[in-house]
């Protein structure tokens, strides 16, 4: 009786079990059905149409613009940056401006003068027969500088019309120079060098200054002229201080008076009294009127040839300095027909002193 009970018992027990089980299966089906239909599929929506990122970045954005510092940080001074860059760009790198402002610098000066490139001076006595040529006019051209280079003084030797060489003294080629140009038919003076007013110029050997004393200038002049042999005459190296000084050229015009020498005043300075104590001691003497080679240039030798040919038509007569080694005696070589077509006589610079 008892074994038949449980018998009858246990189908319901396990009934019970069976729909309790399908129960909770049916739950668990139905909320993982809701969940992915209910929360899932609008999850999803939201996060297909509106990325975590994009509302994220909206709300910095949008608070950005209502704080001051957003208009701060854009200030654009940050492209003003390359403002300065334009100032870069106005390249003080630009080199070739600067090089621009070397090219006025001051006409290099051989003689260290003071004085003008062309010296006035009087008309000629008598006016030319025929206006613009004058058959009586005449050039004396100086060659300064000769002693450094036998070249350079053999391209004046080779010129082959007159003129004069002026040969500083205690050089290498100063007394060769002196002793094979008057075979070529040029002169030869003494290149006296004598203190000029810049206390910078180097003074070189042989030169005469306005602290030495009377016997050391006529010891030191004569020391000079024995290294240039064959010298008729001197004229001054640069020397626009001892020049202006009477004492100092009264005892240089001694020693060129005792050898019966002429002296040329090269003008380096308008203060100069060389000519005027030359002509107060008998001593045959002129000046010079033009500078050729201040600018060492083709154009401005030309061009003060030509003031040359005008002021020797004007004068009758006139001296022209340039100097070995620059584009001088080329210059002269290509105008010969020039002096020839204005009447000019080239002379050597004896022939033209009083």
């Amino acid at each position: 009786m008892a074994k038949r009970r449980s018998a009858r018992r246990s189908p319901s027990w396990l009934t019970g079990l069976v729909l309790g089980v399908a129960l909770g299966a049916g739950l668990v089906l139905a909320g993982m059905w809701g969940f992915r239909h209910g929360m899932l599929a609008p999850q999803h929506t939201a996060i297909s149409s509106h990325p975590v990122r994009h509302p994220a970045v909206p709300r910095p954005h949008r608070a950005n613009p209502a704080l001051p510092p957003r208009p701060e940080v854009s200030q654009a001074p940050a492209p003003a940056a390359p403002a300065p860059a334009p100032q870069h760009t106005a390249e003080t790198p630009q080199t070739p401006a600067a090089p621009a402002a070397p090219v006025p610098l001051p006409r290099q000066n051989p003689e260290a003068s003071e004085a003008p490139a062309i010296e006035p001076g009087p008309p000629a006595p008598h006016e030319p027969e025929t206006p613009g040529r004058s058959p009586h006019a005449r050039v004396a051209i100086i060659f300064d500088d000769a002693g450094y280079s036998i070249l350079t003084a053999r391209e004046v030797e080779a010129l082959g019309r007159p003129v004069t060489m002026s040969v500083l003294p205690h050089l290498p080629f100063s007394t060769p120079i002196a002793q094979e140009a008057p075979a070529h038919g040029v002169e030869i003076i003494l290149h006296l060098p004598v203190q000029p007013e810049d206390p910078t110029i180097p003074l070189g050997p042989g030169v005469i200054t306005v602290e030495m004393g009377d016997q050391a200038i006529r010891n030191t002049v004569a020391g000079d002229l024995d290294t240039v042999p064959n010298a008729i005459g001197a004229n001054n190296h640069e020397g626009s201080r001892g020049t202006a000084d009477p004492r100092v050229m009264h005892d240089v015009i001694s020693i060129i008076q005792a050898r019966h020498l002429f002296f040329i005043d090269s003008m380096t300075s308008p203060r100069s009294v060389g000519a005027v104590i030359a002509r107060q001691m008998g001593v045959p003497t002129a000046a010079r009127a033009v500078f050729l080679d201040n600018d060492n240039t083709d154009a401005s030798v030309r061009a003060q040839f030509h003031a040359l040919i005008q002021i020797a038509l004007a004068r009758g007569q006139a001296i022209a300095i340039g100097h070995v080694g620059k584009v001088t005696a080329a210059v002269l070589r290509s105008m010969y027909s020039e002096f020839d077509e204005a009447g000019i006589q080239l002379v050597g610079v004896s022939q033209l002193v009083q």
